[in-house]
């Protein structure tokens, strides 16, 4: 798995276990002053609180889902990918933009819910 997929996975694996603050932290300091704790937690459970009984259970990824060129790449981009993630009645993912900053991967973009 290369760096910019294993934060991906760090982030939705933070997200399924409930801890909101520490995925926080893998976001880019400008997503960070957009989204609070309790935002991140609030459209994390609204990909699939409107239909799903269950909790997430756990995150599927397939490095088949992830590109290191895309149309919309900006400038210290270094990856963009698509973690899914599982409960017991639902299917649902992010997908992540990965950028570098000051020499550290973090996302700098997320998309919520299966397109």
């Amino acid at each position: 798995m290369r760096p910019f997929e294993e934060l991906a996975v760090s982030f939705a694996s933070a997200l399924v276990s409930g801890e909101f603050e520490q995925a926080r932290t893998l976001l880019s300091p400008v997503l960070q002053a957009r989204v609070s704790t309790d935002e991140l937690r609030d459209r994390f459970f609204g990909m699939f609180e409107g239909y799903a009984e269950g909790s997430p259970t756990r995150v599927e990824f397939d490095d088949e889902f992830s590109l290191v060129e895309w149309p919309s790449k900006q400038a210290g981009d270094v990856g963009w990918t698509y973690v899914g993630v599982v409960g017991d009645d639902f299917v649902e993912a992010i997908c992540v933009v990965v950028c570098t900053f000051d020499g550290v991967n973090l996302i700098r973009e997320v998309e919520w819910g299966r397109p």
